[in-house]
């Protein structure tokens, strides 16, 4: 076994310096590049907006639901979720450059050989505080999406939101 995982780190290794060696290699045979982009090119490619101030007199706490790899029915858990969030009176969907609860989607499903009937979900509740900062972990669940059940399944979520965002309140006092 110890002389199996010496192997395995030797091979590791060997193929790490040659890729090395493969980019000092490529790098020296390039022409010499054009600077990076600047600051503002940058920003107009993000497309992303500051907060308009009557936005935020609003004082509905912003969400914003990033989903992938999802089945059918976990698209439409989404879409109602977000729907839900929409008209909330607790909760603004935001794609603004500004602090707020993210919510990560992702589903599939639960038996290929039944595709509509079920899904598993996991959803994984963070805090961003802009969009050039590493969001902070707040709560996970994973879950089965029923498609007879799903707007039972779309209200506990936002309730549960709605806990989350109590409990860690203190993230949008300035």
């Amino acid at each position: 076994m110890i002389e199996l995982r010496g192997l395995q780190w030797m091979v590791i290794l060997y193929l790490t310096g040659i890729l090395c060696g493969m980019t000092h290699l490529s790098a020296a045979q390039d022409p010499p590049k054009e600077p990076n982009a600047t600051s503002e090119e940058v920003h107009m490619v993000k497309n992303v907006q500051d907060v308009p101030q009557e936005v935020i007199k609003e004082g509905k706490i912003p969400v914003m639901v990033v989903y992938e790899d999802m089945d059918s029915l976990g698209r439409r858990m989404v879409f109602t979720l977000r729907e839900r969030l929409n008209s909330s009176d607790l909760f603004r969907l935001s794609g603004y450059k500004e602090r707020k609860l993210k919510l990560f989607i992702s589903s599939q499903e639960e038996f290929q050989g039944r595709p509509g009937l079920s899904s598993i979900y996991s959803l994984v509740w963070t805090y961003s505080y802009g969009e050039d900062v590493l969001s902070n972990y707040l709560e996970q669940q994973v879950g089965i999406i029923r498609s007879n059940a799903l707007d039972e399944l779309v209200e506990t979520l936002v309730a549960r939101t709605d806990e989350i965002s109590m409990q860690y309140s203190y993230l949008f006092e300035e």
